[in-house]
Formats: C-alpha cells, sequence, structure tokens
C-alpha cells in the first residue's frame, strides 16, 4: 500500500470513528457522478471501469498500475489513478462537514 493510500484510509477511519462507527465507504459514494461528470470523460465509475477494461470496480486494483495511470491521463483531469483517487476521498470528506 502506498504513503497516500495509507493516509486516505486513516484519514476516513478516523472520519468513521468521529460518527461512532466504522463504516465502509463504496467506490459509488467516492466517484460520483458529477464528480465523474466534472473530471473524466465519463457519465459515471461504471462507464469507467467498463472503458478500461474489466467487469468490476475491484479488479482494477489487480490491473498493472502503469496501465491504469495512463488511461486515468488520457481521460480524466488527473496524471495518475492515485491523484483521481486522493481527489474523489477529499471531495468526499469536503461535503461531510
Amino acid at each position: 500500500m502506498t504513503k497516500e493510500k495509507a493516509e486516505l484510509k486513516q484519514n476516513l477511519e478516523h472520519l468513521a470513528e468521529q460518527k461512532g462507527s466504522q463504516q465502509a465507504v463504496s467506490y459509488q459514494d467516492l466517484f460520483t457522478p458529477q464528480f465523474m461528470q466534472k473530471y473524466t470523460s465519463f457519465a459515471t465509475i461504471d462507464f469507467f471501469v467498463r472503458e478500461l477494461g474489466v467487469k468490476d470496480f475491484t479488479q482494477i486494483e489487480q490491473m498493472a498500475i502503469d496501465q491504469v495511470d495512463e488511461f486515468v491521463k488520457k481521460e480524466t483531469k488527473f496524471a495518475s489513478w492515485e491523484e483521481m483517487q486522493q481527489k474523489a476521498v477529499s471531495e468526499y470528506m469536503m461535503k461531510l462537514f
């Protein structure tokens, strides 16, 4: 796990503890249609996933990161998959406050 992912996970866990229980955040909650339309060439995360060539979101982690990053660079406003995830978490957390 990269340092950035570990920090994001820690931030989400801390936020969940503040709410009284740990809750999983779904990828649909992070990558909302509004987020996808603002930052990508796709209407939803499901269209993004399909165009990437996988059946569901969970398979992205099984892909070579270079392949995912190249797709993200081509189809979004981000330089990497990591950057896209960080922005999604950041926007999600901002909505909570």
